[in-house]
């Protein structure tokens, strides 16, 4: 059982995990009464934007005690990303990610017992560093689903998904059967600023089970705010003595590469 539910949380923790795509600008000029307008000037505004944000998050599976995790993540404009985060049990990760335009994308991920920098795949966590870590990944799922889209309030977008909207979205579980898309539901909000950016998301999932033997939903919870959109260019990453971790040669390399692809 705890096998069951310890992979249905990592399911759930890169449930909105689609590799972004480039910003598409708004056809028509922005009316903020219209939610789909808002939101879609809102979203393009901030991924045409270098910006850093904090998160926090919460999943929890119908048996057991919940797993929190909280972080940093900071975006430059247009495909890097540098995060760091800590959750339940002393747990704290270290990731940079570059996507290149063409081929998929690149990221380290800090190993502490080791001392290196090394891929997600040799840690047993292929999705790390999507969903909630990388608000840029959000936002353009957001773009591609605004069908639903509400507004909530001045400046606030609320976007439901359910069925085969919500399969469509977390294609990766689809794949994998993890869950019951008919009796599972989710929210993204949009908050926006005075300068039609982001300024917080808000997400909300129960996910029904799709094996028998896991009774009652798995909860989750997160929410982003964005800290400012004028960040330093590098995030500066600490061990657990707090000491500074530098970039290898070849991660540097590889993040100077896709910023130069767009100079």
């Amino acid at each position: 059982m705890t096998i069951r539910l310890t992979g249905l949380l990592a399911a759930a923790a890169a449930a909105w995990a689609c590799q972004a795509g480039p910003p598409e600008k708004p056809r028509q000029p922005l009316d903020a009464g219209n939610p789909r307008s808002l939101a879609e000037h809102a979203i393009y505004n901030t991924r045409t934007r270098s910006y850093q944000t904090r998160f926090q998050a919460r999943l929890a599976a119908p048996q057991g005690d919940p797993i929190d995790y909280k972080g940093t993540s900071l975006w430059i404009s247009p495909r890097v990303l540098y995060i760091h985060y800590t959750a339940t049990g002393g747990d704290f990760k270290n990731i940079v990610r570059a996507d290149a335009v063409r081929g998929v994308p690149n990221v380290w991920v800090w190993f502490e017992g080791a001392g290196e920098w090394v891929r997600p795949d040799e840690l047993g966590s292929p999705g790390i560093g999507r969903g909630i870590q990388n608000p840029d990944e959000i936002l353009e799922t957001l773009s591609q689903h605004l069908e639903g889209a509400r507004l909530l309030g001045p400046g606030v977008v609320g976007v439901p998904f359910a069925g085969e909207a919500l399969e469509k979205v977390m294609k990766d579980q689809a794949r994998a059967g993890s869950f019951d898309w008919k009796e599972s539901t989710a929210t993204i909000e949009l908050h926006a600023d005075a300068e039609t950016r982001l300024k917080k998301l808000v997400c909300r999932a129960e996910l029904k089970s799709a094996d028998p033997n896991v009774r009652g939903t798995v909860k989750y919870s997160g929410e982003v705010e964005a800290e400012t959109y004028a960040p330093e260019r590098e995030m500066k990453f600490l061990d657990e003595n707090k000491k500074a971790i530098p970039l290898r040669e070849d991660i540097r390399k590889a993040v100077d590469a896709v910023l130069k692809e767009n100079k």
